[in-house]
């Protein structure tokens, strides 16, 4: 691989094999792994977050697994904030490093940078949150009128993405997208090679039913039900977690919950992939057997 220093950002769709990817480049480089997932990071959460396997995180030190908890939430400003001197540690003592994730908008605040968002409103929030409870698709909407470029990408079904892109739209005047494009900008010292894999839905929805099915043998519904008393906490509104804490949930069982949490993946697939597709300059390689690819590709 690369001897000039680099940080090398591993981006793709749930269930693509960032993690393997990311463990195998480490070991090549000689480095160590920043997670940029944003619910991985949270140590509550396991099994519905798909964690790195204890054996996969003994293969390579790995920052930002389960080291934060759901009680004190992060945002994409603070998640930066976070890890931007873990990964300036990384590259000193490392010379390269490997940061990997399904969070393309933590992955842009820590890389990139994010502009300043404007103060909150309380009272507009009120507004919007009674709305929401009546009418939540009047809201909807709204957001697609007024920024069709993250109402394309956001998460439509989560209250907090709505609500907040629409308070941020009101205080500022702006789309809540031109918040999102890192253009405050910030400097590293090392090259950044962004690669992102790539997956059409005929090899990845199968992979998607299956780690549905594995996440529920393995105790996906113990989990997420032990942690039905913080379900409107943020890191809890999210696809392997929400499902249960939906209205009738209780009567899907195994086979119907791992289907509807397969359904939710896959959609939420679609909006990573239209996210990566506006990643300009990055090496685009097919995640099925993406090592070999990489190793071939990547002008060692």
């Amino acid at each position: 691989m690369k001897a000039v220093p680099s940080i090398w950002m591993i981006h793709g769709p749930t269930a693509s094999g960032k993690t393997s990817l990311a463990i195998m480049l480490a070991k090549a480089l000689g480095c160590e792994i920043l997670s940029s997932d944003a619910r991985q990071v949270y140590r509550e959460l396991r099994i519905g977050v798909a964690r790195p396997s204890d054996e996969e995180l003994a293969e390579v030190r790995h920052h930002g697994i389960a080291s934060h908890s759901i009680h004190e939430p992060l945002t994409a400003a603070s998640y930066a904030a976070w890890a931007e001197p873990i990964l300036r540690g990384i590259l000193a003592e490392c010379g390269s490093a490997v940061v990997v994730g399904g969070s393309g908008l933590y992955a842009k605040a820590l890389l990139q940078g994010l502009d300043p968002m404007p103060p909150a409103l309380p009272e507009f929030r009120s507004e919007l949150e009674a709305i929401w409870l009546k009418n939540p698709e009047e809201l909807r909407a709204r957001l697609r009128t007024l920024d069709p470029d993250y109402a394309a990408v956001a998460d439509l079904q989560n209250p907090r993405r709505v609500l907040r892109a629409l308070e941020v739209m009101e205080s500022s005047g702006r789309a809540y997208s031109a918040h999102r494009r890192g253009e405050v900008g910030r400097v590293w010292p090392a090259v950044l090679r962004e690669v992102v894999l790539e997956a059409d839905s005929q090899w990845l929805d199968p992979r998607i039913m299956e780690r549905s099915r594995q996440m529920m043998a393995e105790g996906l519904r113990h989990e997420a039900l032990g942690l039905e008393a913080f379900a409107s906490l943020t890191p809890l509104q999210t696809v392997g977690y929400r499902e249960f804490y939906e209205p009738k949930s209780y009567a899907l069982d195994d086979q119907a919950m791992t289907a509807q949490i397969a359904l939710r993946t896959r959609q939420y697939s679609k909006r990573q992939r239209t996210w990566l597709a506006k990643i300009e300059g990055s090496l685009r390689i097919p995640a099925e057997g993406a090592w070999n690819y990489l190793r071939n590709h990547a002008s060692a």
